[in-house]
């Protein structure tokens, strides 16, 4: 589609190998010297996905294999897919690729609110899974759904509730972002609620705490939400969900690549690869700088750090800066 392309996912690096999915359902493993250790194609093996927008979920590596998380409709949408399709979870051998087990992901949710395009994020109970208007713990050892929390879509009446932000852990809780302007909720999956996860609090009575697209951060015992729709970003205390901070972001591009941080600052980039470095602490604005093309309106990838070197990928250009 006009929004994206198949590049969107990001890849995920292992022990000895990096993986790369792209949104017509390659999925690609090579080793560090370039050599290809494997490759599928996951519409080849298990059908046409079933997605409004290009599906751009990216992979996870977890204790040595890989998952895949796959929340489509079930009826075909612009001439793509299959009617009845179902949402699945995959768990991959890296050494492969083969299927280690794959599980049917159920829900009630209908239409464009059955899609997701977050990644499965693991915490100490299980594989966490957003989308679908409900959030989900797995076991890694076969699938099995331990608890289900939700849903944000009350009586899932809404139908075009599609999920973009992944879930984010931090404090014993998880963070999800309801989308298109609705609340942010923090759920306690404490260890002594390992089977019974339960609201901590919301967003509701805070309008500029909401995220459509970037995945929230969690850094040094805070939770930070980035919102498109507001151009705004907050530090909140995951306890009660308090307000530590409010910053107003300037210009008239959207921001959605999620925030990173690093070094007790906050790295933002928006639609037109302006880069923008807020201090964790205060909410103050330390440097910005423009790093894409005059015109340039759909830059989208987060701000990587490693080994003490910012990576910044424009639409054209790969940069790499270091102290």
């Amino acid at each position: 589609d006009s929004r994206s392309n198949y590049a969107s996912p990001s890849p995920v690096v292992g022990e000895h190998e990096v993986v790369f999915f792209f949104g017509n359902g390659d999925l690609i493993c090579y080793k560090f010297n370039g050599e290809r250790k494997w490759f599928r194609n996951l519409q080849k093996d298990y059908g046409d996905f079933c997605f409004q927008w290009t599906f751009s979920a990216s992979p996870t590596i977890h204790d040595g294999f890989l998952y895949m998380p796959v929340l489509q409709r079930d009826q075909k949408v612009h001439q793509r897919g299959v009617d009845g399709a179902e949402s699945y979870l995959l768990k991959l051998n890296l050494t492969d690729g083969n299927t280690v087990w794959k599980v049917a992901r159920p829900t009630s949710a209908r239409m464009e609110s059955r899609e997701s395009f977050a990644s499965i994020i693991p915490h100490e109970g299980g594989l966490l899974v957003a989308g679908g208007d409900f959030l989900t713990s797995h076991s890694s050892l076969n699938g099995d759904e331990l608890w289900r929390w939700g849903t944000w879509n009350m009586g899932h009446r809404q139908e075009w509730w599609r999920l973009v932000p992944s879930p984010v852990v931090g404090a014993g809780k998880v963070l999800i972002c309801a989308p298109k302007g609705n609340p942010v909720y923090a759920v306690n999956v404490g260890r002594e609620m390992a089977h019974k996860p339960v609201l901590a609090w919301d967003s509701k009575d805070k309008k500029n705490i909401t995220s459509d697209v970037p995945t929230p951060l969690f850094y040094d015992e805070f939770f930070y939400v980035l919102s498109d729709l507001k151009k705004t970003i907050t530090k909140l205390d995951p306890n009660e969900g308090n307000l530590v901070w409010e910053l107003p972001l300037p210009g008239k591009y959207k921001w959605r690549s999620s925030p990173t941080a690093g070094d007790n600052k906050i790295y933002l980039m928006n639609h037109n690869a302006h880069v923008y470095v807020i201090s964790a602490l205060d909410g103050s604005i330390i440097h910005s700088a423009k790093m894409g093309e005059e015109y340039d309106d759909s830059t989208r990838s987060s701000i990587a750090l490693s080994a003490g070197a910012l990576y910044i990928r424009t639409n054209k250009i790969l940069y790499c800066i270091e102290e």
